[in-house]
């Protein structure tokens, strides 16, 4: 009896053994495959601080005394001196008007004032000798006043029927040449003060980005003349009111030009770094997911290790490799990164270093 349950035995041990093996084999499976199916993801800090948003414009690049210098009357352009892009020193004569109409307005005036001047002198002799009443004289020297007047406008628009320049520098522009019939006030030609490097780019701002930048903000201006390189400069000047026709606030920012070449007309790209400043979170751009405007994705990693947590946030602005979070993140230490954009809320992950 004792052989035969022995036998019975051995084979029953062996039995439950290879069930035992069976099923940690199963089990070691099992874990093999969720294992396989998790996502390798990558994690990055994020990091908070006070930042600013930049504002960006552009404009085309001038100096701050450019100037576009008419004549004060109508006429006849009867000379031009210069030609585009010559220099120019303060008072050079630039321009003038035929002076055949106006000479000869000055002098009928002139005539027009020594008559009345005679006539008044009668009336005065007259008056002495009762001969006048003290109404003509009166009316007398009211005539000669308008007169006199009269002589001094047309003396003054004669001296505005030429141009000189009002500062050293060059010549950008000729509006008009030489036959020509101008009105007054209409340019003729257009100066800078190059020579003094006083180089600006004018700018307008939403009402956004206004209330947000302040005189002496520093910038970065970039123009296709000079690829790849930047000027160095600052917001000089902001306007208080909106302008009528697109309702953006106008502002100049003074150009650095280091030494380089630089012309009006120019197309500038402005950067302008606020000096208010606020509090934001930011991230690797790589972990945005889902992204729409300001609106965005992140997923996050929970506290098991394994699963995932898909977070809604709003992207304040991204430079270069970071995006700039202005909400969303207030309690959140790392977000995935590599591999965000294979997960969903169901996926496993294993983190990698």
């Amino acid at each position: 009896m004792k052989r035969s349950f022995t036998g019975f035995f051995i084979p029953v041990v062996f039995g439950l053994t290879v069930l035992a093996c069976s099923d940690r084999k199963k089990r070691d499976t099992t874990k093999a495959v969720f294992d396989e199916s998790a996502v390798a993801v990558r994690l990055a800090a994020v990091e908070s601080g006070e930042y600013s948003l930049p504002v960006t414009s552009s404009g085309l690049i001038s100096t701050e005394t450019e100037s576009k210098l008419s004549f004060k009357i109508n006429g006849v352009v009867s000379k031009i001196y210069v030609e585009e892009g010559e220099s120019v020193i303060k008072g050079q004569l630039l321009a003038s008007l035929d002076l055949t109409e106006i000479d000869a307005q000055v002098g009928q005036a002139k005539n027009n004032l020594e008559k009345t001047k005679r006539d008044l002198e009668r009336g005065q002799r007259l008056l002495k000798d009762s001969a006048a009443t003290l109404e003509q004289i009166q009316n007398l020297q009211t005539a000669y006043d308008v007169a006199d007047e009269n002589l001094r406008i047309v003396s003054f628009n004669r001296q505005f029927s030429t141009i000189r320049a009002n500062t050293s520098g060059k010549v950008i522009r000729k509006f008009v040449n030489e036959g020509e019939l101008i009105v007054g006030g209409s340019p003729v030609v257009a100066i800078n003060s190059a020579d003094q490097n006083n180089w600006i780019v004018k700018i307008g701002l939403p009402d956004v980005d206004w209330v947000r930048v302040k005189k002496g903000d520093k910038a970065k201006i970039t123009t296709d003349a000079y690829p790849n390189e930047f000027f160095e400069g600052n917001l000089n000047i902001i306007n208080e009111g909106a302008d009528a026709f697109n309702g953006l606030y106008q502002a100049e920012v003074r150009i650095n030009p280091g030494g380089k070449k630089l012309a009006s007309g120019l197309f500038a790209k402005v950067e302008i770094a606020p000096s208010v400043k606020r509090k934001l979170q930011h991230i690797p751009i790589e972990a945005l997911v889902e992204g729409q405007g300001k609106k965005a994705f992140v997923f996050v990693v929970n506290a098991d290790g394994k699963s995932v947590q898909k977070l809604p946030i709003e992207v304040a602005y991204m430079e270069d490799k970071a995006a700039f979070i202005s909400h969303g993140l207030d309690k959140v230490k790392q977000v995935v990164t590599a591999g965000a954009a294979f997960l969903t809320e169901n996926s496993s992950v294993k983190i990698e270093p």
